[in-house]
C-alpha cells in the first residue's frame, strides 16, 4: 500500500471498466496531533497551537509575531479548496497577519462543516483550527513512508513536487515520482537517503533529510503507523529542512498497543454507522448507495460490489461480518442496513465456512421479529448449511420480502432491478 499515491491498492475494488472507491481504514489523527507525534520523535515541523474557539483563536495568534496560518481541522483532504456548507465560506487554509484576522476566519470556520473532495456532501464539522507560524518557504517537496504489500516491507515514497496532489504528479509526470524500500530488519541506509536529498533538489539539506527521514522511520515502527504523509515537505529560505504538513493514520489491529493515540481519534469525525457498526466488531465503511451489501470476506465483498455496478446499481456500503461473526453480530448487521435511510434494497451474499448459513439465516429471522424488516432483501448462499438455510425460509420469503437466489449474477441483477423498479 503506497501512500495517498497507491493507496488506490487498499481503497479501490477495480473490475476493468468499473470502480468503487472505499475510505481508508485505520485510527486517523488530526493535523495538529500528527504534529505532535512527529515532533516527539524528532522530526522538525513549524511552530504551532490548537484552538478550539474564536477567543482561543485570538489568544494564540497573538504569539505569532508575523502573522499565522489558520488551518481547519477535519479528518479529510483537500481543505485548501473547500467550502463550508452553511456559510458559503470558501477555502479551510487561510494566511492571516493579525488575531484579529485570525478571530474572524475561526468564526466562519468552527461549528460549520467544510466539504472537500474527500468529505463527501455533507461535509465534515471543524471542531478546532491549528494555527502555524508562516514560513519563508524556498522548496516545495512531497514524502511519505507507508507499507509495500506486495514487497513485504516500508517504502519512502517522495518527489521533488510537492504541495499538490501526488496522483496527479503520478499521472503526469511518473518519472518525478521515487520509491525507496526498506528492509525492516535493518532500516533505511544512509547512502540511500543521501540519494534521496540528490533526488529531491536538496543536496545541501542532505544531512538534515537524513535525520529527518531516519526520525519518520522510528516513529513510524514505534507507533504501528500504516502512513506517515508530509504535504509538503520544505526547505525555508534560511536553509531549513520541515514537515509543514503532515498526515498520520494508525493501524487499528495495534489499537490495543497504541490506547493513547486509538483514545485521541475525533469519533465526531467518523461517519455515524461506521461508529455503531465497530461496537460490535462489524468491519462497516459507508459508500452512499442504494443496495446494502452483506457479505463475509474481504474479496467477496470487493467482488460483490463490483457485480452490483456491472448490473446498474450503486452499492451502498462494504460489510464484510468474517467467518467468525456470532448470532448477535449478524443480527446487528441486518439491523444497520435495514435502518439506513439511503438503502433501497439489502443483498446478502454469503459463502458459508466457519460463518454456517443457517446462522446467517437465523439472524434475519431474528432481525425481522425485533424490528419488523423494511427493506425486501436477495439472498444468496453457498458452503455450509446453505441447504437448512433454505429450508428455514420456506414459506417466509413472500412474508418477509426475501429472494432466494443461489446464482451469483443471477442475485446481483435481482436486487439491482429491485431498487430501479
Amino acid at each position: 500500500m503506497l501512500s495517498n499515491l497507491s493507496s488506490k491498492l487498499a481503497r479501490v475494488a477495480i473490475n476493468q471498466q468499473r470502480m468503487v472507491t472505499l475510505p481508508m481504514r485505520g485510527i486517523k489523527l488530526h493535523e495538529y496531533q500528527a504534529g505532535a507525534l512527529l515532533d516527539k520523535w524528532n522530526v522538525a515541523i513549524p511552530l504551532g497551537e490548537v484552538a478550539k474557539s474564536p477567543s482561543e483563536t485570538y489568544k494564540v495568534a497573538e504569539k505569532f509575531e508575523n502573522g499565522c496560518v489558520v488551518k481547519s481541522q477535519i479528518l479529510g483532504g483537500g481543505r485548501g479548496q473547500g467550502h463550508f456548507k452553511e456559510n458559503g465560506f470558501q477555502g479551510g487554509v487561510h494566511v492571516v497577519d493579525t488575531p484579529t484576522q485570525a478571530e474572524d476566519i475561526a468564526k466562519k470556520m468552527l461549528g460549520y462543516s467544510l466539504v472537500t473532495k474527500q468529505s463527501g456532501a455533507d461535509g465534515l464539522k471543524v471542531n478546532s483550527v491549528y494555527l502555524v507560524e508562516k514560513l519563508g518557504i524556498d522548496k516545495e517537496m512531497y514524502l511519505s513512508l507507508t507499507l509495500d504489500r506486495a514487497g513485504g516491507c516500508p517504502v519512502f515514497i517522495y518527489s521533488p513536487d510537492g504541495g499538490m496532489n501526488i496522483e496527479d504528479v503520478a499521472e503526469k509526470n511518473p518519472e518525478r515520482i521515487f520509491k525507496l524500500r526498506v528492509n525492516p530488519f535493518t532500516g533505511p541506509e544512509v547512502e540511500d537517503l543521501m540519494k534521496a536529498a540528490d533526488h529531491l533538489g536538496i543536496p545541501e539539506q542532505r544531512s538534515q533529510l537524513v535525520w529527518l527521514m531516519k526520525s519518520l522511520y522510528d516513529c513510524f515502527f514505534a507507533n504501528d503507523c500504516d502512513m506517515v504523509e508530509i504535504n509538503p515537505l520544505i526547505t525555508t529560505k534560511d536553509g531549513k529542512v520541515l514537515a509543514a504538513d503532515s498526515k498520520v493514520t494508525i493501524d487499528d489491529n495495534a489499537a490495543y498497543r497504541q490506547k493513547e493515540l486509538a483514545a485521541s481519534e475525533d469519533s465526531s469525525q467518523l461517519n455515524e454507522k461506521e461508529n455503531h457498526a465497530h461496537k460490535f466488531d462489524l468491519n462497516y465503511i459507508h459508500i452512499g448507495g442504494n443496495i446494502g451489501c452483506l457479505v463475509n470476506g474481504a474479496g467477496l465483498a470487493m467482488s460483490t460490489m463490483d457485480i452490483i455496478k456491472l448490473y446498474g446499481g450503486e452499492p451502498a456500503n462494504f460489510l464484510d461480518v468474517g467467518g467468525s461473526a456470532d448470532q448477535s453480530q449478524m443480527t446487528e448487521a441486518v439491523k444497520l442496513l435495514d435502518h439506513d435511510e439511503d438503502v433501497k434494497a439489502i443483498f446478502v451474499n454469503i459463502f458459508g465456512g466457519i460463518l454456517k448459513c443457517d446462522v446467517l439465516t437465523q439472524s434475519i429471522l431474528d432481525a425481522a421479529k425485533q424490528i419488523g424488516l423494511t427493506k425486501p432483501i436477495v439472498l444468496r448462499l453457498k458452503g455450509t448449511n446453505s441447504d437448512i438455510a433454505k429450508k428455514m425460509l420456506e414459506g417466509k420469503q413472500e412474508e418477509l420480502g426475501i429472494w432466494y437466489e443461489e446464482d451469483f449474477d443471477t442475485a446481483a441483477q435481482k436486487v439491482c432491478k429491485i431498487v430501479t423498479a
